[in-house]
């Protein structure tokens, strides 16, 4: 081989080097920007998403939130003090109405039924003596000894001795006195005793009207702080709830959610809301006990009075025809039997005989006569005083016993047998858990859209998969005045369809306001105004809604599109003209491309306004 072969093959050799480094430079170079610039595509992510319009039901809704509650809670409590007998329930247990559910010890209070009845038996049976008249026997005890007088008138005879005619001048000057006394009326301290009784009795009642009244306004001030209490509470909720509803918005902006702090503290103002209703229910249960206590007491006290009038209106009568002939028979007997004893001693028998007759006379005529109206008065009052007692004490037995006013669930039992009632909490808690209902604040603009009986859907954010149809039952014709957006509140009611529903979970409501089948839709945000007009952005690509997301330009080519359009919702909006239809391709600028437009966020998460 020559020189110059050898060289051109040494050169040759040389190039195909270069070019071999040259190949594995770009090779490697290749596979770097494969490999690097891989990654950092698949974390390009676009400020935009497409969607194609649709034709479908559109469902114009006032979104809320709240609380499931149950249909009626009760905090029970007996009125009275005492031990706890029985508790014939447990939490969880479901009672009928009227159902015993505890009692206390109620043998000293079935003692003292016995004796008000007792009492009451005694002061019947003196009123029916008194109206019915003298019995048989009492009569025929009055003829006997008007017979004896008789026959004692037909046989006086005998001698008078010293002793007779000292006897004699005393039983005179006793029917004397006697007489006198009943024509002059009664003695003055017996009035002032009966007088003293009856302004003790009227003090009485007052003293009862005053401190009753005092109990019962006492009771109704604390109901009344009670509830000033409730509504301070609900003010310190609703500024934290809105408080949080508002930072919860700015933080959804940036994909955050609500510090759990902002979250507890708003449980916790929930709380004493709830703390506070339990403290008005229970002032409004003292409140009831002390005005029943009122009614009770002064009727006992009235009695009372009724019963002193009496006495002193008996001790002030002028003595009755009936009083003044017996007074004067025994006059007339003790003058004859004095003269009798100076004088012609069987005259003066027979005048003392006729007047033994006399006597006995005016006594079966008192005895046969009808009852005095004043008695009358005073054994009426008597019944009705023990009539009193006998509810008043029938009362304290009915408290002792606790029973169901609803049918219901027992919720809380804080009773042990065997240890001393504690008034401080409810004894039992009953709740209807037959249905539910859901109390939300709706604002001025929306509550215009609102009436009963529009269909709602409520989702749970404890239960994401379940929705529950309601209905609105009541909307507040008075605005919340507590807070600084003037609102409404609305209660929905809903059926106890699923048992997993519990009274206190949060819920969320769709108020369905208006309604329209087959109508082309968009997403809302697909939708922008310019200078009093609607347009939306069509891509050019129309192709792009059905390709892989992945595929799609960094910046498409759109075509702006003026519509009109309808009835709408926070989601999507109806279009009534336009030149789009379901297979238009629609540009929404500002929303993930992973995220779809029309279906909102994830279930049981709601956009809280």
């Amino acid at each position: 081989m020559s020189a110059e072969q050898r060289t051109l093959s040494g050169n040759r050799r040389t190039i195909l080097t270069i070019v071999g480094i040259i190949v594995l430079i770009g090779l490697l170079y290749v596979g770097f920007i494969a490999f690097f610039g891989r990654d950092q595509t698949e974390d390009v992510r676009l400020d935009y998403s497409l969607v194609s319009a649709q034709r479908n039901t559109l469902s114009a809704t006032v979104n809320a939130s709240g609380a499931i509650q149950a249909a009626e809670v009760i905090n029970l409590n007996f009125s009275i003090g005492g031990t706890v007998d029985t508790v014939l329930v447990d939490i969880g247990d479901s009672v009928t109405q009227d159902a015993q559910l505890a009692a206390l010890d109620t043998r000293e209070l079935q003692l003292r039924v016995t004796q008000a009845e007792s009492t009451l038996a005694q002061a019947r049976a003196r009123y029916d003596r008194l109206v019915a008249g003298a019995t048989s026997e009492e009569a025929a005890s009055a003829q006997a000894q008007l017979d004896q007088a008789q026959a004692q008138l037909r046989q006086i005879k005998g001698n008078v001795t010293d002793q007779d005619i000292i006897a004699a001048q005393a039983q005179l000057d006793q029917a004397r006195a006697n007489l006198a006394q009943l024509e002059s009326g009664p003695k003055t301290t017996d009035v002032q005793v009966t007088q003293a009784q009856l302004d003790q009795a009227r003090a009485n009642l007052q003293s009862q009207r005053d401190s009753l009244s005092t109990a019962k306004n006492r009771a109704q001030s604390q109901m009344e702080q009670a509830a000033n209490t409730l509504r301070d509470r609900q003010d310190e909720y609703g500024r934290i709830y809105w408080q949080n509803r508002e930072l919860e918005d700015q933080l959804a902006s940036f994909g955050r959610e609500l510090p759990q702090e902002n979250k507890d503290r708003e449980a916790a103002a929930l709380r004493a809301v709830e703390s506070a209703e339990e403290s008005l229910d229970q002032a409004r249960l003292g409140y009831e006990q002390s005005r029943q206590a009122e009614v009770s007491g002064i009727a006992a006290a009235e009695a009372q009075v009724r019963s002193a009038e009496a006495n002193l209106d008996k001790l002030l009568a002028e003595a009755d025809a009936d009083q003044l002939a017996a007074a004067r028979a025994q006059l007339a007997q003790a003058e004859s039997n004095l003269a009798k004893l100076s004088g012609d001693q069987r005259q003066g028998s027979v005048a003392v005989a006729a007047a033994g007759v006399a006597n006995a006379k005016a006594n079966l005529e008192r005895v046969t006569a009808s009852a005095r109206e004043y008695d009358l008065v005073e054994a009426l009052a008597q019944v009705q005083s023990a009539e009193a007692g006998i509810e008043q004490a029938k009362l304290a037995l009915e408290q002792a016993i606790l029973s169901a006013p609803i049918t219901g669930t027992v919720a809380e039992v804080n009773l042990t047998e065997g240890e001393v009632f504690n008034a401080g909490q409810a004894a039992i808690v009953l709740a209807d858990l037959s249905s539910f209902y859901v109390d939300v604040t709706v604002d001025e603009i929306d509550v215009a859209q609102l009436q009963t009986e529009q269909p709602v859907t409520l989702t749970l954010d404890a239960l994401p998969d379940l929705a529950l149809a309601g209905e609105v039952a009541a909307i507040s014709p008075l605005s919340n005045q507590q807070s600084a957006v003037t609102s409404y509140q609305v209660r929905i009611e809903i059926p106890a369809t699923d048992t997993r529903v519990r009274a206190g979970m949060s819920a969320n409501a769709d108020i369905v306001v208006a309604e329209k089948p087959n109508v082309l839709i968009v997403p809302r945000r697909a939708v922008r105004a310019e200078q009093g007009k609607f347009f939306v952005d069509i891509v050019a690509d129309q192709t792009l809604c059905q390709a892989d997301p992945a595929t799609w330009p960094i910046q498409p080519e759109l075509t702006a599109i003026e519509v009109t359009t309808g009835l709408s919702n926070e989601f999507a909006i109806e279009i009534l003209t336009g030149d789009l239809d379901e297979n238009s391709c629609l540009h929404i600028e500002g929303v993930d491309a992973r995220l779809d437009p029309l279906s909102g966020p994830p279930p049981g998460v709601r956009n809280r306004n």
